[in-house]
């Protein structure tokens, strides 16, 4: 039987005295490590069977080497993170005044919930901080309805003087934005006193486990302390090791990477980086081998060279794209500062990244991580209302059938809509389907239950899950709430009319009356 390998992340002397005494090295490679450089050489040389982290080490960042670990499938199911009992009040990252987390895209009722638990709501001040300016207004939206003073920064980097300028009584934080990242921000609120306590509220695309919901932002299945007994830590340990070779023997649905580029040698040993990093990897040489593999196997996201033979990186986008069974995938083009024009093509067409050669593999892993979370968000958020789409209104119709309470669905589609995009156009349309949303949030929100949601299945159609007992009254305020607004949406000689004129799906021109 040959030894499990374990990585020991930490660099407390009495505690690797204290492995070294308890785990038989005819058993167990014990590779403990005081600093960690470079984590996905590191794994892929010692491949692991379970991963120990200091979360009090100094000599390396815990919270950011514990990020880089979970980004490799092949490793979540074996992290354990070590702590000290008495020090155990330093595990919330790099604020102690975490509070929870709110996932995106946002379920309203946990975010009204949390903020209701940690402040008075009335007329105190909120920072939200968060790239992406179209969600932020959804937000200031959402707590104004809570008789919060809302400020929205999409610039991480002005938010620490806005926070020191504005003295919020909260603040809701975006953890993966350019520039300056939510982490960062919480360890410079810790330099000054006047900040230090602010709480906060953690938004992300990313799922954690219950010690997330304490603000610990780790996400590991796992915590032990230092002190444990050895035989006893020496048992919880084997049957981790056990468990996580069990949870191994089952597949791990890795993300399908395409890589074309004519250069053989370096095509080979970036797909060796890549597949390291727990990715699936096809190669192509030219760009019609690289279509027949996008046909074939359907990556996640295509990695395409500038200058191919047969066709080129953007020949091969603009195909894609064209077609709308591949028009959703990302693409990433690999060009050199020479071919600038060829950039500015490329971005209008959609293409989502660039990256200058020679490439830098783990800048190039970076961008593939951050494009496949974005575009995963993207997939469930509605992109006009950015409202939770199917995925999470099927979760959210699953809770409440299984915690085997009454609650009523309310299905919302807007009569007579595409004869309004007909006439009006699409841009109309749009401008309709946002007014909606924001209805919907301003009179389902504000409503003391949390068990309220908000959902949007796609064009004119809308759902709403609450108690039995609220529904009706409710529909009759979000019809109230609409019509009130629709005359708004008409010209003034179609308004006195009370109808448009348009074709029906049967092609036939009939009289259509207004919104409803």
């Amino acid at each position: 039987m040959s030894a499990n390998n374990i990585l020991v992340l930490t660099d407390d002397l009495i505690f690797i005295d204290k492995l070294k005494n308890i785990f038989n090295p005819r058993y167990y490679n014990l590779n403990i490590i005081s600093k960690l450089d470079a984590p996905e050489q590191t794994l892929s040389e010692i491949m692991p069977d379970l991963i120990m982290i200091d979360i009090l080490s100094r000599s390396f960042n815990p919270i950011a080497t514990i990020e880089k670990i979970k980004e490799n499938p092949l490793y979540l199911n074996k992290l354990i993170i070590v702590s000290q009992n008495k020090k155990i009040e330093n595990i919330v990252g790099p604020s102690p005044k975490v509070k929870g987390y709110i996932s995106k895209p946002v379920d309203f009722e946990a975010l009204k919930k949390i903020i209701s638990e940690n402040i008075d709501t009335k007329n105190k001040k909120v920072i939200a901080i968060d790239d992406d300016s179209e969600f932020l207004d959804l937000i200031r939206i959402f707590l104004e309805n809570m008789n919060l003073k809302v400020i929205t920064l999409n610039d991480s980097r002005k938010a620490i003087n806005l926070i020191n300028s504005e003295n919020p009584s909260l603040i809701l934080l975006d953890i993966m934005m350019p520039h300056i990242d939510g982490f960062e921000i919480m360890q410079r609120l810790q330099e000054y006193k006047k900040t230090a306590d602010i709480p906060i509220l953690i938004l992300t695309a990313l799922k954690f486990d219950k010690f997330q919901e304490k603000g610990m932002l780790t996400g590991l299945p796992e915590m032990i302390y230092k002190e444990i007994d050895d035989k006893v830590l020496l048992d919880f340990l084997e049957q981790r090791i056990i468990n996580s070779k069990i949870e191994n023997n089952i597949p791990v649905i890795k993300p399908k990477i395409l890589l074309a580029d004519d250069q053989t040698d370096l095509l080979l040993l970036i797909k060796e980086k890549i597949e390291n990093s727990g990715f699936q990897v096809y190669i192509a040489n030219d760009g019609d081998e690289a279509i027949k593999q996008i046909y074939e196997n359907n990556p996640d996201i295509i990695i395409l060279d500038y200058n191919m033979p047969m066709k080129n990186g953007l020949e091969v986008a603009q195909i894609l794209k064209d077609n709308p069974l591949f028009a959703h995938i990302p693409i990433v083009i690999l060009t050199s500062y020479s071919e600038k024009q060829a950039k500015l093509q490329g971005l209008s067409m959609g293409i989502d990244d660039y990256l200058i050669k020679p490439i830098d593999t783990d800048e190039l892993i970076a961008r593939i991580r951050m494009i496949l979370k974005r575009n995963k968000q993207v997939l469930d958020t509605n992109p006009l209302s950015k409202l939770p789409g199917n995925p999470s209104i099927q979760a959210r119709i699953e809770k409440a059938i299984s915690e085997k309470k009454k609650f009523a669905v309310m299905y919302l589609d807007l009569n007579n809509f595409k004869a309004y995009n007909d006439v009006y156009g699409f841009e109309a349309g749009d401008r309709i389907i946002k007014t909606t949303a924001n209805i919907l949030v301003k009179t389902v929100m504000p409503n003391e239950n949390f068990d309220d949601f908000i959902g949007h299945i796609g064009g004119d159609d809308f759902i709403v899950i609450t108690s039995f007992d609220k529904a009706e009254s409710m529909a009759a305020k979000i019809i109230k709430n609409f019509d009130e607004i629709v005359p708004s949406f008409y010209k003034k000689e179609d308004l006195e009319k009370g109808y448009i004129v348009s074709s029906d799906r049967q092609g036939n021109i009939r009289k259509f009356p207004l919104l409803g």
